[in-house]
């Protein structure tokens, strides 16, 4: 996949989050940015916990083509979907906190043929509820920790969340491509994952999905299972290893 140029420069830093609201709220479902490079005027450190601004605030319905995510600290808190959404050639250049957050119980939040790059942590954070799933296709995804996690200690956490990701290509996994919690019935499907320099068994490097016990409302941590290792085949971890192949 090919790295857009901006085309409007050195890009817009706004001051506040741009609110996308949808064409029943007086908005449009589709907003096509034409490859403008946008951040946020954040100034929480992208390594130190939360509180991070949000680029775009996304309503259900909406559909975001062709932007460009500006890097570093203006890169804020990403995307937030607030109902379903697809983030459709979206370019992260330098992930912050997080590149997009699923918070919609019961939404689907679609990332297609889009770039993240560079993620101390999460790519991909869900946090809603209620079946909600996230969908990654024709992507390609690099130096980062997890490609997706579900949620390990929300307020009110619970599930189940679901995960597919079919054709992406990733490089340089620091942790793990996903991250599910057993305990709230969560599930990753994947098919077609293309890891750089293939993925190694014996070392089971990078991971591919793992296994928590996640917690609810800050009581305790949430929890490796099976000792942190790749999971296959399982209720939770629906991944073959003849589904991940090597680029």
């Amino acid at each position: 996949m090919a790295i857009p140029t901006p085309t409007n420069g050195n890009g817009e830093i706004r001051n506040q989050t741009t609110v996308l609201k949808n064409a029943a709220h007086g908005g449009q479902d589709v907003y096509d940015f034409n490859n403008q490079k946008i951040g946020v005027n954040n100034t929480e450190d992208c390594d130190d916990g939360e509180g991070q601004k949000t680029v775009f605030e996304v309503e259900d319905g909406v559909t975001v083509k062709n932007l460009i995510i500006a890097g570093g600290l203006p890169g804020g808190n990403g995307i937030v979907c607030k109902g379903d959404c697809t983030l459709d050639h979206v370019y992260w250049e330098d992930v912050c906190e997080d590149a997009a957050t699923n918070s919609a119980d019961g939404a689907t939040m679609h990332i297609n043929s889009s770039i993240a790059l560079h993620s101390a942590d999460k790519i991909f954070q869900h946090n809603a509820k209620g079946g909600s799933t996230t969908i990654v296709t024709n992507s390609y995804i690099a130096d980062f920790g997890k490609l997706w996690r579900s949620c390990g200690d929300c307020t009110a956490n619970g599930g189940p969340r679901h995960l597919i990701i079919d054709n992406v290509r990733v490089d340089r996994v620091k942790t793990t491509v996903a991250g599910a919690n057993q305990n709230y019935g969560d599930t990753v499907t994947i098919t077609n994952l293309y890891v750089k320099g293939g993925y190694d068994a014996g070392d089971d490097k990078p991971k591919i999905c793992q296994e928590y016990r996640a917690v609810t409302d800050h009581m305790g941590e949430s929890e490796k299972l099976h000792g942190g290792a790749s999971q296959w085949g399982t209720a939770t971890c629906r991944v073959s290893k003849s589904d991940v192949k090597s680029w």
